[in-house]
C-alpha cells in the first residue's frame, strides 16, 4: 500500500509509493492500462480525424485520400497513447530503497522503478519525506462533509525522486511514527497541513426556468491556509 514501510531480505528498507516494481514482470501487467490509454487517445483522434477527412473529401481529392487522412491519423493517435501508457507505467517510481544502517559508511538509497532498480546514490544529507494534507471545507450551507487529500513526497538533495497519492484514510500520525520507528535519523519527516474552503454553490434558473448549480464565478466564503 502507498506509504507503507517494507522490509528487504538483506536488510533493506522500502518506503513503498507503488505495488511491485523492479522487474521485467511489470511490463506485461502494463500493457493492458496502456491498451485503455491508446484507446482513449484513439477517441480524441477520431474528434480530430473526421473534420479533417472531410475537409480532404470536399477538397476534391476523393475518398481514397479521405481514408487515407483519416486512418493515419487515428493509428498515429492510438500508437502515441499507447507508447505513452506504457512508458509511464515502465517508468514511474515504484518504491524508494534505503540500505541497511551501517557505521561502516553513509546510508544509500535507490529509486526503484517499474522496469529495474537504479544505482545506490549517497545524498548530501537526510532524505526528506513530506507528507501534504490538502482539507477543502465546506462552505455554508454546503451538506457535503469535508475532505482530505493525503500525498507522498520523497525528496533527496532538494530534488523529488518519487511522488504519490496516499489511500483516502490514511491515518498520517501512525505512518509518520512507523517511518521513524523503520529508518529513525536517516530521514526527515515533514507535514504541511493546507486548509481551503469549497467554493459556494449556488443556484440560478435559466430562461426556460430550469434550475441549475453552478460556482458563481469562482467565488468562496474563505481562502485557504498552510501550515506546516
Amino acid at each position: 500500500m502507498p506509504g507503507e514501510v517494507e522490509r528487504g531480505a538483506a536488510g533493506t528498507t522500502d518506503v513503498v509509493l507503488r505495488e511491485g516494481g523492479g522487474s521485467w514482470l511489470t511490463l506485461p501487467r502494463s500493457v493492458g492500462r496502456a491498451a485503455t490509454t491508446g484507446l482513449l487517445a484513439g477517441l480524441v483522434g477520431l474528434v480530430l480525424a473526421v473534420p479533417t477527412a472531410a475537409a480532404v473529401l470536399l477538397s476534391g481529392r476523393g475518398w481514397a485520400a479521405m481514408w487515407v487522412v483519416a486512418l493515419w491519423m487515428e493509428s498515429a493517435a492510438v500508437a502515441v497513447g499507447f507508447t505513452g501508457g506504457l512508458a509511464s507505467a515502465c517508468f514511474r517510481v515504484h518504491r524508494i530503497t534505503f540500505s541497511p544502517s551501517s557505521d561502516d559508511g553513509p546510508l544509500m538509497t535507490r529509486v526503484v522503478r517499474g522496469l529495474r532498480a537504479g544505482p545506490w546514490k549517497v545524498g548530501e544529507g537526510p532524505i526528506r519525506l513530506r507528507l501534504e494534507q490538502v482539507i477543502e471545507e465546506p462552505c455554508g450551507d454546503d451538506p457535503n462533509p469535508a475532505t482530505t487529500v493525503v500525498s507522498l513526497r520523497v525528496i533527496r538533495d532538494d530534488s523529488d525522486i518519487g511522488r504519490a497519492v496516499l489511500p483516502p484514510g490514511t491515518d498520517v500520525p501512525r505512518l509518520g511514527a512507523a517511518w521513524e520507528e523503520a529508518l529513525g535519523s536517516s530521514v526527515v519527516i515533514e507535514l504541511h497541513v493546507r486548509r481551503k474552503t469549497r467554493p459556494r454553490v449556488t443556484r440560478r434558473a435559466d430562461r426556460g426556468g430550469f434550475t441549475g448549480i453552478s460556482g458563481a464565478g469562482g467565488y468562496s466564503c474563505g481562502g485557504g491556509s498552510g501550515g506546516g
